[in-house]
């Protein structure tokens, strides 16, 4: 099994260096690498809300290049931002290895190897895999507390200190890869008390109150730790620069930090324990994430039409096409077998810890997050599901001949259907959008493209010298204009014309859409205008 698990990761590497081959820098990735190299100088003072401290290990290579050998190519091409993305890479392997061996311990080797076949070839994991950015950390830290807690809280006998000291510590580090992994405050509370409820209430039914007693001291005790480490890795994660500043002086965007400092001004001389940077930060993201974004979904600019309005199906309709349909069919199958034999499963002390995390990010991705610009964001919701997965192969086994005939075909659709998109993983949409020039009418943003594609562009372009690319105003020929500008996320106005009267003929690169316009198609669609602007000036 370990060695077809390493098989299957060498393939997760082999997809990843063909699809970064010719990307683009992205968006932000220019951003995320510089926090990392300022942190590696000693300086963690921002200069945008997002950039996190486990950016550093995408400038290491740059680093060390710059340390240890002449300048030369080999120097030059380990400084590239292209390069950094291999740490990323590096980290999702990490992730990989971690659902296999989980999934191992929980259902076997056969459900580790299905689990991390599904991980191997998600789309979205592969994407951010070969990125310089903060989701795959996430998604890899969150994980990997929560596994960490699992085998914390499942431990008997010597070595429960280690055990919880090493979930503290992840925990810690988690708080230095994305401030999503703030939320595994509620998500860890939330897995513990149902994981004791059932021996605090025998024990009360009982009135053992001094067992109760000692109980609820113990769990004080492992809160006091992970606010230890809590402290101790933030601290040393922005080389304490800035900490214990004073409360009552600073200045918040937030209405949330606002808040806490009004309600505590009664306290005069409280300061802050961690540096200036992580709140800041913080305080930054819950202030931009209040405010929301340009939300388009299913072709609409915000719930109702009113802009910025939030969807609460966002990432309900995201997951619905942006993950593969053979690994949501994997995951309902897995479900179902999971309740036929559910007398052979321990939820409380397993699978409970898989639900938990799951069940808290639906909860606050469909009712509270507002920035819905991306499915990028529920990233970190996936490896538990993985996990899942595996126990449909669990032994005793739930499923016949024809029912592992039936796994094996969703396996193989799976990995068809996701290659068939090499080497943009980026854009990739189910079947459900079986013509893939109309995925624009389901998601855009950072769903659909994050402007990686400029070679394939250029190389188009060079093959049909006849196209115009990005045009100032209606014209008549072969068109090709990015997705966000068709759509309306930008340039609104400038291409309202082409988007309310013309459909793409085809698209390069997922990114670019073309556009076969005629001269007398322009002329229907340009004459009205000329003769209401005519009759407004007569």
């Amino acid at each position: 099994m370990t060695a077809a698990a390493i098989l299957l990761m060498a393939v997760f590497v082999l997809l990843q260096i063909g699809s970064n081959r010719h990307k683009s820098i992205i968006l932000d990735e220019p951003n995320h690498y510089r926090y990392g190299w300022k942190i590696l100088h000693f300086d963690s003072t921002r200069f945008d809300d997002s950039k996190m401290p486990f950016s550093v290990f995408n400038a290491l290579p740059r680093w060390m290049a710059q340390g240890l050998l002449p300048p030369g190519a080999l120097r030059r091409h380990l400084e590239t931002i292209e390069f950094a993305r291999y740490v990323t890479v590096a980290a999702a392997v990490a992730l990989g290895w971690l659902v296999f061996h989980w999934t191992r311990d929980l259902y076997g080797g056969a459900g580790a190897l299905l689990a991390l076949t599904v991980f191997v070839f998600d789309p979205n994991i592969l994407t951010y895999s070969g990125i310089v950015g903060t989701d795959l950390y996430a998604t890899w830290m969150i994980a990997l507390t929560v596994w960490a807690f699992w085998r914390f809280l499942n431990h008997e006998g010597p070595g429960t200190w280690q055990k919880a000291a090493g979930s503290a510590l992840a925990f810690g580090f988690a708080q230095l890869a994305k401030y999503t992994a703030a939320y595994l405050v509620p998500i860890l509370v939330l897995i513990a008390v149902g994981y004791a409820a059932p021996t605090l209430w025998m024990d009360a039914r009982r009135r053992a109150w001094s067992c109760l007693v000692r109980r609820v001291w113990r769990g004080a005790g492992w809160i006091t730790l992970y606010a230890a480490a809590f402290l101790v890795v933030v601290n040393l994660g922005y080389w304490g620069q800035r900490t214990f500043e004073p409360l009552e002086t600073s200045h918040f965007r937030s209405t949330q930090f606002q808040s806490v400092q009004a309600a505590l001004t009664h306290l005069p001389g409280l300061r802050i324990p961690v540096p200036w940077s992580y709140v800041e930060g913080l305080d930054w993201v819950f202030a931009n994430e209040r405010s929301g974004a340009n939300v388009y979904l299913l072709g609409e600019f915000g719930k109702g039409g009113v802009s910025g309005q939030r969807f609460p199906e966002y990432y309900a309709v995201a997951w619905l096409y942006k993950e593969p349909i053979a690994t949501q069919l994997l995951l309902i199958l897995a479900l179902g077998a999971y309740v036929a034999r559910l007398r052979l499963f321990d939820f409380r002390r397993n699978e409970w810890f898989l639900a938990a995390p799951a069940l808290f990010f639906v909860w606050y991705f469909t009712f509270v997050y507002n920035y819905q610009a991306g499915y990028r964001f529920a990233l970190v919701a996936l490896p538990v599901l993985f996990v899942f997965t595996g126990s449909l192969l669990a032994e005793p086994p739930a499923l016949g001949g024809r029912g592992r005939v039936l796994v094996g075909a969703l396996v193989v659709y799976l990995v068809v259907s996701v290659v068939s998109y090499y080497p943009h993983f980026l854009p990739y949409f189910n079947e459900l959008v079986w013509d893939r020039k109309m995925a624009y009418k389901v998601l855009a943003d950072t769903s659909l493209v994050q402007d990686e594609n400029h070679w394939y562009v250029r190389q188009y372009l060079r093959r049909h010298p006849d196209v115009i690319l990005e045009p100032d105003g209606p014209i008549a020929g072969t068109l090709l204009v990015p997705v966000e500008f068709y759509v309306g996320l930008f340039h609104s106005e400038r291409f309202r014309w082409l988007r309310e009267n013309f459909e793409p003929i085809g698209h390069v690169a997922h990114g670019h859409l073309l556009f076969r316009v005629t001269p007398e198609a322009l002329r229907r669609v340009t004459e009205p205008q000329s003769a209401d602007l005519a009759d407004r000036e007569s």
